[in-house]
């Protein structure tokens, strides 16, 4: 069984190589022009954006969670609204047992920038998760902010904060009670709105702050 988050390592050691290699051969290079000698062509790296994924994060669907599964999930009290968080179950996942829950944040968008790097600001947008878990021996659940004005997830900032906090209360409530959450192995973590996130909704009061085994 591959351990979740080995890939991502890997990813760090190639990355840090290639900067390594890129700024040795630019200080050899530097000196060489000092003493007047030709400097060394810099290798030419391919674009990250290039390379292939390790993993491919499953698309949102709509129907009933099920291992392996990624689906557009609502609480009761949301069905007849357009708020709505992802629920994922492990490709091993089994009724009768318990599963450590990642709880993700989305970044704020819509955004795009120079170089195609995007974010929605949508909870089918995270991704975070599942390159953690790398799709076993966890749930991960992708919580909305909401906007409780228009009864719909909110793609930047907080929307109404306390309805934001409690719907992450009560989502992990399910998640517990219904897919077998575990309640002492609770991980959050989030992309860039979503890492603020992390502090200002998942520490906002002592109820929710006191859920969690760890930020990642």
């Amino acid at each position: 069984m591959n351990q979740p988050g080995v890939f991502r390592l890997c990813h760090c050691r190639s990355i840090a190589l290639g900067l390594s290699v890129a700024l040795a051969a630019f200080a050899l290079g530097s000196m060489g022009d000092a003493m007047g000698q030709e400097s060394s062509p810099t290798p030419n790296y391919p674009d990250l954006s290039s390379v292939p994924n390790d993993l491919v994060t499953p698309p949102m669907s709509q129907g009933q969670p099920a291992a392996g599964k990624r689906v557009r999930h609502q609480l009761d009290r949301f069905l007849k609204t357009d708020v709505y968080h992802a629920l994922y179950l492990p490709e091993n996942w089994q009724a009768n047992q318990t599963y450590p829950v990642i709880v993700e944040y989305a970044g704020n968008g819509p955004y795009e920038n120079a170089i195609g790097d995007r974010c929605e600001g949508t909870v089918e947008g995270c991704n975070l998760g599942y390159g953690i878990s790398g799709g076993v021996d966890f749930i991960w659940i992708c919580m909305p902010f909401v906007d409780a004005t228009h009864q719909q997830n909110q793609r930047q900032w907080w929307g109404d904060t306390e309805e934001s906090v409690r719907y992450t209360l009560e989502a992990i409530e399910m998640v517990i009670e219904d897919f077998g959450g575990d309640p002492r192995n609770l991980f959050l973590c989030g992309f860039s709105r979503g890492s603020i996130a992390c502090n200002y909704i998942g520490l906002h009061n002592d109820r929710i702050a006191e859920l969690w085994a760890g930020f990642i």
